[in-house]
């Protein structure tokens, strides 16, 4: 198994939310649900870069992808092993701070492999805050659940504007999981 992953699973197993780093099937699912060609993309909690390769894969641009990883072990290693791309050590409640001072820049994907069902709803809410609050009126959330419910409530993405889709079950990754695209509709945005 991935040694980086390893060691930042027993470093923090709450925050890794997974036992072991994302498959081939679901990164695929996860880059093909993005679309990443010629988009300004922010992954949030890349890991070991399973994700990050199938979006380099799929189109996604070096120069606009930006990885922002809470582990610094893990950061160290995504910098190490994608030299070419901007690597943040910071903490997803905080996206706008870690941003700076490019913060006023909007992605058009954000991409999170976050354990959003294992997050207090507090904390919840201020890494959707902060992850909306970074993506153009047109961008999407990409996020993948290993739950047969929805990454975000109904009632949060009614509260932030944005309608949930299933766009891919995959089975063929342990644990099964499922991913979604969160976009606002007809140009909602919730910080108006």
């Amino acid at each position: 198994m991935n040694q980086p992953f390893v060691l930042a699973l027993l470093r923090n197993p709450r925050q890794i939310g997974a036992v072991v780093p994302s498959g081939q099937s679901l990164a695929r699912a996860m880059a093909s649900a993005a679309a990443p060609t010629g988009k300004r993309i922010l992954e949030i909690g890349p890991g070991t870069g399973a994700i990050t390769n199938a979006l380099l894969a799929e189109g996604a641009s070096r120069e606009q992808l930006c990885l922002l990883e809470r582990d610094d072990k893990l950061a160290a290693y995504l910098t190490a092993k994608f030299p070419d791309v901007r690597v943040i050590n910071g903490d997803a409640r905080s996206i706008a701070d870690v941003l700076k001072p490019q913060a006023s820049a909007c992605f058009d994907i954000v991409i999170s492999s976050l354990p959003l069902l294992n997050v207090k709803e507090v904390d919840k809410i201020r890494i959707l805050e902060q992850i909306f609050s970074t993506l153009d009126q047109r961008g999407i959330l990409v996020q993948y659940t290993y739950s047969a419910k929805a990454p975000i409530s109904p009632s949060l993405a009614n509260r932030f504007g944005v309608r949930g889709e299933r766009t891919a079950m995959v089975f063929r990754n342990l644990p099964p999981a499922t991913v979604w695209k969160y976009s606002y509709p007809n140009g909602y945005d919730f910080r108006n």
